[in-house]
């Protein structure tokens, strides 16, 4: 049995969820609410450590870590494989992986701040005390000095400017490897695509949507057509939020 902890619009719970969905596999969805700090409470603290989404729980085992997770289950589900069987193309795809962590994440939680997060916080009817109280409550001190940081500061223009900096360099080296496609590590779907999925979904609906779009970058706007046209994607991206009050939607 494996049950998945995930937030609905979490970039790093969607890659799972888009994996999960492809290769067909099963699983009892327990929805973490970010907003309501649920995944810093003690019963999520003691099966993440970090007091981040997703994990999953295979039969007892808890796994965390997003990537590690695509692994993970491509190892224990190998029917439908979703690594390259060649070297060299595995390697490019663990490259897209790893970009997808060390370059798309952090950035695209920059970019998402003022227009969704703080959005969201600003809906609830939460005190200074109360916010301080449930940052105490963060295992993770780069987490919680962040989440401080925000509450007082925000996301400032050059902050902003600076991450979609970086986003531009990706999605430039995003274009330049499918020339080598149709996928982004060669010839085959894999892990890269879902990878980086979640982040040029999330580009769309921020500020700078023409990023990804055709006129910019042909190769990722055909790209992401075919992945949207996917049965796993749209069953991944189906799944909403159970907060009905939540002003973002997507």
């Amino acid at each position: 049995m494996l049950t998945l902890y995930h937030y609905w619009s979490s970039v790093c719970s969607q890659k799972v969820r888009m994996c999960l969905a492809e290769k067909k596999i099963p699983f009892e969805s327990k929805h973490i609410d970010l907003f309501t700090f649920e995944h810093w409470e003690p019963f999520y603290r003691k099966l993440n450590q970090k007091g981040v989404v997703p994990a999953i729980d295979h039969d007892g085992k808890i796994i965390i870590e997003s990537n590690v997770i695509l692994e993970y289950l491509d190892d224990c589900f190998p029917t439908i494989r979703l690594r390259p069987e060649d070297n060299y193309a595995k390697a490019q795809m663990r490259i897209w992986i790893f970009n997808s962590e060390e370059i798309a994440h952090s950035n695209v939680n920059t970019c998402s701040h003022n227009p969704r997060h703080a959005v969201r916080l600003a809906q609830k009817p939460y005190t200074q005390e109360q916010l301080d109280r449930a940052a105490a409550n963060c295992p993770n001190p780069i987490i919680m000095a962040r989440f401080l940081h925000r509450l007082k500061h925000g996301v400032t223009e050059a902050e902003e400017n600076a991450a979609y900096t970086a986003l531009d360099y990706l999605l430039g080296m995003m274009e330049d490897s499918l020339a080598n496609g149709p996928w982004i590590a060669g010839k085959e779907y894999s892990l890269a695509d879902i990878a980086m999925a979640p982040f040029i979904n999330r580009i769309e609906v921020l500020k700078r949507p023409e990023m990804v779009g055709a006129a910019k970058r042909p190769r990722l706007a055909d790209w992401w057509t075919r992945i949207q046209a996917r049965p796993a994607y749209k069953e991944a991206f189906a799944f909403t939020n159970p907060d009905k009050s939540d002003p973002i939607k997507r």
